[in-house]
């Protein structure tokens, strides 16, 4: 019960954060928004996120993971309504240009602040469960954050169901079902055992080498966001401007493409990861190959379903690469680490969705399949850092 109702939990947020990806550049469009401004409201958000997610993580680790997750899923739902609000007076055109861009990234950015309660809460609980029931944890953990990937399958279906009722109709939904979850883990999860105070800092020089294995681990989680984030952000784009899609068509084709990516990283997750008959290395190099493979089908695209194609392979990419190295890494750390470890971790797709907006679209503005041209160079670096990581595992 205790791992369904994190998986609850989590599957709300990552469709609510999916919701957001598939149609934000189609409301940019049709509200006025430049792919700048765009790119702003994500990656400034994404950075609020990022920050939050470790300091809430100290916070859960003295306060209680339970009672932070209440926290992160009530910042989610009553941010989301402010965030639907705002793009609902744009729309009717009551609010335009620099005041609505400006009221929009206050909205996001103060939504990220409490929602960014939620990934480090929801991990960290499970983290201790496992321990406490003398569970795998790499499995239960994959088990439980594999509600990302099912998120990212169910949001996007979602959004292009519901945007024939209006382009904020999905945002709506969303409150819904988080206020929904918010319920269930008020009323079903139980509180966890009392633990020890956390130090706010940890002098271990794994935190300070340049080549520590959880920093090497880290590493890789952030480049596989910025890139999952340059997609997302070009995409849209690129289907209303190459393709030549209406703003709605567009989205339902973003929409269709990210469930395509989340469905083969949620197979991946459930067969391949948790069975555990690979090694690290193993899987970390099958997540490189098939990001690389699934940005090159995508940035050689002539017709949409050669991007179908290229999804499959990005989507198995995240789906081995993610909880990997974040089992990898919250598992060689000492206790008095661990909440450090797990809020940086939890926080890598916030680190990625910083700085894969901003550099997407100024890209995207010099040409349009440089976003995807600069997916391909970075996935194949993700081969160079895996080696690093084995590397610096076998010296440890």
């Amino acid at each position: 019960m205790v791992t369904l109702v994190l998986f609850i939990a989590l599957l709300a947020t990552a469709m609510g954060q999916s919701v957001v990806m598939t149609i934000l550049p189609a409301l940019g469009r049709e509200t006025g928004l430049s792919e700048l401004q765009v790119a702003a409201i994500l990656s400034s958000s994404a950075c609020i996120f990022a920050l939050g997610s470790t300091r809430w993580s100290y916070y859960a680790a003295r306060a209680g993971n339970r009672r932070t997750l209440i926290y992160g899923l009530s910042g989610y739902s009553i941010g989301t309504l402010c965030f639907a609000s705002v793009f609902s007076v744009g729309l009717a055109e009551w609010l335009t240009g620099y005041a609505l861009f400006g009221c929009l990234l206050a909205t996001r950015v103060a939504q990220s602040t409490v929602m960014s309660a939620t990934p480090p809460a929801a991990v960290g609980y499970v983290i201790g469960y496992a321990r406490r029931q003398s569970l795998h944890s790499v499995a239960t953990l994959s088990r439980v954050t594999s509600a990302n990937n099912l998120g990212q399958i169910l949001g996007p279906g979602l959004a292009g169901l519901l945007v024939t009722y209006g382009l904020v109709a999905p945002l709506y939904a969303i409150i819904v079902l988080t206020c929904l979850a918010l319920l269930l883990v008020w009323r079903k999860l139980p509180d966890e055992p009392p633990s020890q105070p956390v130090p706010q800092k940890v002098t271990s020089s794994a935190d300070v080498s340049a080549s520590s294995p959880v920093l090497l681990l880290l590493s890789f989680a952030v480049v596989l966001f910025i890139c999952m984030a340059m997609l997302q952000q070009s995409l849209g784009f690129l289907l209303i401007d190459y393709f030549h899609h209406s703003p709605v068509e567009a989205a339902q084709i973003t929409g269709t493409a990210l469930m395509i990516s989340a469905l083969a990283a949620l197979s991946v997750q459930w067969t391949l990861v948790q069975r555990g008959h690979f090694t690290l290395k193993q899987l970390l190099y099958l997540a490189a190959i098939a990001m690389t493979a699934g940005y090159i089908s995508v940035a050689t695209a002539t017709e949409v379903q050669f991007i179908y194609i290229g999804m499959v392979g990005i989507g198995v990419g995240v789906g081995v690469g993610y909880p990997s190295v974040t089992a990898a890494a919250t598992q060689r750390c000492s206790d008095a680490e661990r909440a450090k470890v797990t809020g940086l971790m939890t926080a890598s797709p916030a680190m990625g969705y910083t700085l894969g907006p901003p550099l997407g679209a100024m890209l995207y503005q010099s040409d349009i399949y440089f976003p995807l041209y600069c997916c391909v160079l970075l996935s194949g670096c993700l081969i160079a850092i895996n080696l690093q990581i084995q590397s610096a595992f076998s010296t440890k």
